[in-house]
């Protein structure tokens, strides 16, 4: 079934992009704290 597939590497790039955005987003807080 291709589509599975499909649709298994969109959750695999959305949770890779959720979690560099969460990284990036962790990393401006502790500059932002670093800062204060």
């Amino acid at each position: 079934m291709p589509w599975r597939s499909c649709i298994g590497s969109v959750l695999d790039i959305i949770y890779l992009a959720l979690t560099l955005a969460l990284f990036a987003l962790v990393s401006l807080i502790a500059t932002g704290v670093e800062k204060l």
